[in-house]
């Protein structure tokens, strides 16, 4: 056993008030590293307990401390610290541990997952999904069976708050899937924007799957989504500094093979920002180009989209969904 684990059972044995004690005289570091093993402890058995304190003479418990590690840190902090240093740290430190499940779910074959939360209950398979990255989310979807994509997908986008005790079960969940699998406070929310995030991760046939599914049941839901949604022919509604930026981005290669199936307006929008020289000479390959899989087709626009997405995020240009929400004034 480390250590820094030993420490942190060490100050949860002996309680509260001596553990902010203790805390009053260490740094943010120090706090650090000792909540972070506290925060994923969920209890403490007997054995465990002697081991750490077998420098006692005394006996100590009878089986388990019946406290988590968060509860511990949550009921300590307020005692070393006042409420905003106190929040501060146990936000960093609750927040972490969340994350750490979540990353280590990740690391798993999105099939795999997808195979052991088609048992769980479609608000449970939401809550999981809408905190792992979007591209992870989209993997699992399209392994889900058809019937629950659609159905996962319409709880996304209608959650919003969730209780905390909700959350607490969530992250049950989630460590009993890891630990199948061999081996807190926050939660990412969902909504109208997480569900458009996720399916725009998704090929054109799963994606058409879902909105017939949604669109039987939420036709509304399925028209709110949509117009959250940013897809390769909305590149038109750039403006030309924004596509020069993201021609930066892309291969001539898989630019012209984005271009295969697409509109000629967004075609030309793109000729209009290259060299002349440049057009011709894409044009060219463009004409001599044999018949190409439309799966690879569809990929090369999601990758396009996904550099678009990410010049977003970056701030370098402006995204307008589908209903062009977005204006540039």
């Amino acid at each position: 056993m480390e250590g820094k684990k030993k420490a942190a059972i060490f100050l949860m044995v002996m309680g509260e008030n001596f553990t902010a004690q203790v805390f009053r005289h260490l740094d943010d570091r120090e706090i650090k590293v000792l909540g972070e093993e506290m925060a994923v402890i969920k209890k403490i058995d007997s054995r465990t307990i002697s081991v750490v304190m077998d420098e006692f003479s005394k006996e100590v418990g009878d089986g388990s401390m019946g406290l988590s590690g968060k509860d511990f840190l949550q009921k300590t902090m307020p005692k070393a610290f006042d409420t905003k240093k106190s929040d501060e740290l146990l936000g960093d430190l609750l927040s972490k541990g969340n994350e750490k499940s979540f990353e280590k779910l990740s690391n798993y074959n999105p099939t795999v997952l997808a195979n052991l939360l088609m048992t769980e209950h479609p608000q449970t398979i939401a809550l999981i999904l809408v905190n792992m990255k979007h591209q992870t989310a989209a993997e699992i979807i399209k392994a889900l069976p058809e019937h629950l994509q659609g159905e996962v997908i319409i709880r996304i986008a209608d959650l919003d708050d969730v209780p905390s005790e909700i959350i607490e079960e969530i992250h049950e969940v989630v460590d009993e899937m890891i630990s199948d699998m061999g081996n807190e406070t926050h939660a990412s929310q969902g909504g109208i924007e997480a569900a458009a995030e996720i399916l725009n991760n998704l090929d054109n046939q799963t994606e058409n799957n879902i909105f017939d599914k949604i669109e039987s049941v939420r036709e509304e839901l399925a028209d709110e989504i949509r117009q959250k949604m940013f897809v390769f022919a909305d590149l038109v509604s750039l403006d030309d500094r924004s596509i020069r930026a993201l021609l930066k981005e892309i291969s001539n290669d898989e630019l012209i093979l984005a271009l295969k199936t697409s509109s000629d307006e967004l075609t030309q929008k793109i000729f209009n920002n290259i060299s002349q020289r440049a057009a011709e000479m894409m044009k060219e390959d463009m004409e001599v180009m044999g018949p190409v899989k439309l799966k690879d087709v569809e990929q090369a626009q999601l990758n396009i989209v996904k550099a678009a997405r990410r010049l977003e995020e970056e701030g370098k240009i402006v995204l307008g969904g589908k209903g062009g929400d977005e204006v540039l004034v």
